[in-house]
């Protein structure tokens, strides 16, 4: 699926924006334009974006502070940086904090889109390596996440064993390619790993969380992020990961991002882990039926999930026609063994 690619230019100097702007719509992109960067990440919470062009010197926050910010936040997109020869001792600090590549004032229009092209295709290039680089390492690596996960709270660790078979359902329903796939695989069998760093008082208490036991509980997708960012070559999901608990509407946390500026893997793991949490058993609660727990997914399209993934998650859920919702082998066959035993193991 084709997608016009979007652009966020922030640079305090009105005119030069404008300009910038104009250039980059004349060669086909879709472009945002923001006078600092406080106003840069209204916008990065609210819309798509797939490339950052940012001046290196505004007052408030400066370019590579943003990047920062974005680094923290795990949202893998790209940012050049646009400095004068006077900061270009800068670019060196600058790439050591995550920034993609830079320009040199004056800037020559006719060379924008090389430098955007260049650097969303490296941003595609790293994208693809995790599925490249299926090794071993990494796979113990994740093996011994999910045992400390097993070990800390039985529940989260079978929870996301269920979330990843409805996982692979939407991942054959919305046609992702096999890289996609093993992504959106590997995140929701990771999304939850957060809760090895809440505390057992708080994960397991069967009476209501207290506000301040809530916002603790809160940091999951936070600490779950920091963990998987330690390995390089899970970037992505640890991006996925983080924002799992974002809401459609941008009320959710952590950092209140909307719509289409929800990566696309979390949104659909907002859905499925939603449902799964519904339909289970837990020490506070019971679990409410399949069809309860749907109408509670389509009551709220919109507003804390992606509309048209909650329809797309119905149909499937809806087109079962009896069938059990086991795991289908052309599903299964591909699955990760992180358990050590067998695929059967892992899919629960």
């Amino acid at each position: 699926m084709s997608e016009r690619q979007t652009v966020l230019i922030i640079e305090d100097d009105i005119h030069y924006g404008e300009m910038l702007r104009d250039g980059l719509e004349h060669f086909g992109y879709h472009v945002y334009l923001a006078y600092s960067a406080t106003g840069g990440m209204d916008i990065i919470k609210q819309k798509k974006i797939h490339l950052i062009i940012s001046d290196i010197n505004m007052p408030g926050i400066n370019g590579i502070q943003l990047a920062e910010k974005l680094q923290e936040m795990y949202l893998n997109i790209p940012i050049v940086l646009i400095t004068g020869l006077q900061d270009i001792s800068l670019v060196k600090k600058a790439v050591e904090r995550g920034v993609s590549d830079y320009l040199i004032k004056p800037i020559k229009l006719e060379d924008l889109p090389v430098v955007v092209e260049k650097n969303l295709q490296m941003k595609n290039i790293e994208s693809q390596m995790l599925f490249k680089n299926k090794s071993e390492i990494l796979v113990k690596a994740l093996r011994a996440l999910m045992r400390a996960l097993d070990a800390k709270d039985s529940y989260t660790s079978g929870h996301s064993q269920r979330v990843v078979r409805l996982a692979m359902k939407m991942a054959r329903e919305l046609h992702l390619s096999e890289d996609e796939t093993y992504i959106l695989q590997l995140s929701a069998l990771l999304h939850d790993i957060g809760k090895i760093g809440i505390p057992d008082k708080i994960l397991k208490k069967a009476a209501s969380l207290e506000d301040y036991e809530l916002n603790i509980a809160r940091d999951h997708p936070i600490i779950g992020s920091e963990i998987i960012g330690e390995i390089e070559e899970l970037s992505e999901v640890a991006s996925v990961v983080r924002h799992h608990h974002e809401r459609y509407d941008g009320s959710g946390y952590p950092d209140g991002l909307k719509g289409d500026a929800i990566p696309y893997f979390s949104r659909v793991l907002a859905i499925i882990d939603s449902y799964e949490a519904l339909i289970s058993d837990r020490i506070y609660r019971k679990g409410v039926g399949k069809q309860a727990a749907l109408m509670e997914i389509k009551a709220n399209a919109g507003t804390q999930f992606d509309p048209e993934l909650v329809d797309v998650f119905i149909k499937i859920m809806q087109d079962q026609n009896g069938q059990s919702m086991e795991m289908d082998d052309d599903l299964s066959k591909n699955i990760i063994n992180l358990s050590g035993s067998s695929k059967e193991s892992l899919a629960g």
